[in-house]
């Protein structure tokens, strides 16, 4: 038996190979080029899995604005979780530099076109544009931006503050007695599932929260615009200005009022506080607090906002979606997507 060559063999191979493939291509169409799925479907998340800088490498620190001087004394003598004053609605927790002015600007005009979009005048002077419409938003980046956001506040409120999520989020025999009244003024009675989490971010790129309708937002306030006094019912708010007072506009604020919930929705008193932050700025207090978009004398306003609480078995399926597009609201919902 001849002996066989293994080179010549796959040299024979390959030539025919391509020979096959040169007279196949002239009566075959081109392969079309497949785009990344980010591009073809909007406004879906994909950005949970990626990895977001952690706080040490942003080198963010925190202030915290008080609500009632004299719980900040007894926090100081008896050493109170954090977590448990912001639940008690005593402070204001203010992250600075917590978002890029790029990032500031790129929300901000995303929401300006969408509002050029809208056929509908703007009520009380407001424009609320839910991040995961694609109708408002076709842009992918813009629900990307928004989660990075999300995800750098949450990690750094992990690593800084860790009782946040303890109080007010993670599954325990105390989880009901810590939450804000929901909007019908009642403690919330359904605990999550008595699952293990290590913390918020989990919770979010699981699916575990429940967020308020049409949330996360962009708000535009234009003059005279508003956002009358009310509680977000939900354990936390982050809430993020994208212009900056003095430049952008005048007026304006988020005024809050102290008393937690001593304090109903309509107060009839001036806050007790209003807080003007840079850009960038990030607020985070709880859903028990009252508080208020102050009215903008001249310019525009705009901010980020979204409200969050674990997800349990009593969740609106409407309150779930955060990010996913596309969003739906129940029948009461009273803003606008």
């Amino acid at each position: 038996m001849p002996k066989i060559d293994p080179l010549l063999v796959l040299v024979t191979l390959a030539v025919s190979f391509t020979l096959k493939n040169k007279c196949c291509s002239a009566f075959l169409p081109p392969i079309p080029i497949i785009k990344p799925i980010e591009s073809i479907i909007p406004n879906v998340l994909f950005a949970s899995t990626r990895k977001i800088k952690t706080p040490s490498h942003l080198n963010l620190q925190h202030e915290i604005h008080w609500l009632d001087s004299e719980a900040r004394e007894v926090s100081k003598d008896e050493d109170i979780p954090l977590g448990e004053s912001i639940a008690e609605g005593e402070c204001v927790l203010a992250i600075p530099n917590a978002v890029s002015s790029d990032e500031c600007q790129m929300l901000f005009q995303a929401a300006l076109q969408a509002q050029d979009r809208r056929d509908t005048a703007a009520a009380r002077g407001r424009s609320r544009f839910s991040v995961a419409d694609p109708n408002n938003f076709d842009n992918p980046n813009v629900v990307l931006t928004c989660e990075e956001i999300l995800l750098r506040v949450i990690d750094y409120l992990e690593e800084a503050a860790p009782s946040i999520y303890e109080t007010l989020f993670a599954p325990g025999p105390n989880w009901c007695e810590w939450q804000p009244l929901n909007a019908q003024l009642e403690q919330p009675k359904t605990p999550p599932d008595d699952e293990l989490f290590d913390g918020l971010r989990e919770l979010y790129v699981t699916s575990q929260l429940e967020w308020s309708e049409g949330e996360p937002a962009i708000n535009i306030y234009e003059a005279d615009g508003y956002f009358g006094c009310h509680k977000d019912h939900l354990a936390l708010t982050v809430l993020v200005p994208l212009l900056n007072p003095g430049e952008s506009f005048s007026g304006g604020g988020t005024g809050f009022w102290a008393g937690n919930r001593d304090t109903s929705e309509n107060p009839g008193t001036p806050p007790t506080i209003v807080l003007k932050p840079p850009a960038g700025t990030a607020l985070v207090f709880g859903g028990d607090v009252t508080h208020s978009g102050m009215p903008v004398e001249q310019g525009l306003r705009s901010v980020l906002v979204c409200s969050f609480s674990t997800k349990t078995a009593a969740s609106n399926p409407d309150r779930l979606h955060g990010l996913h597009a596309p969003p739906t609201t129940s029948a009461n919902f009273k803003g606008t997507l």
